[in-house]
């Protein structure tokens, strides 16, 4: 099995290709705030927030980190290899409960099984903390 960060390095390969499920125009990793540290975080070519957390199998601390994510982004999303979605998905009702997306990825690249919801950040501070950070990768 491959580690988190290997998982993450390859989910920002595959994410930063031309054409990609979220039109990403900029992308960053590790932004540290207060509150935690988002695995990547990336600007859409509208101008949203987006921030993924990666686990391998521990899906239900990363819905708990992306949901702390939803105050200041405005779309959050829990990244698993597709091999352990089953259970997550089987959860989808905590997932829209909290807005938070669930993606998928395998050797076929990334699969949106759950779409977040668009939130507007209750920490605009924040948002635009992560916005200057990207901007220094």
């Amino acid at each position: 099995m491959t580690t988190e960060a290997a998982f993450v390095d390859n989910f920002k390969a595959v994410i930063s290709q031309t054409e990609n499920l979220f039109d990403i125009t900029a992308l960053g990793t590790e932004f540290d705030y207060r509150n935690g540290r988002i695995d990547v975080i990336a600007k859409t070519k509208d101008g949203y927030l987006v921030a993924f957390e990666a686990k391998i199998e521990r899906w239900r601390v990363a819905l708990d980190q992306a949901y702390r994510n939803t105050s200041f982004t405005h779309y959050s999303y829990v990244l698993i290899p597709k091999v352990s979605s089953k259970r997550a998905t089987a959860q989808f009702h905590e997932f829209e409960l909290r807005g938070v997306g669930l993606c998928t990825m395998d050797d076929d690249g990334v699969t949106i099984e759950i779409e977040a919801s668009k939130k507007e950040p209750t920490q605009p501070w924040l948002t635009e903390d992560a916005l200057r950070h990207i901007s220094k990768v």
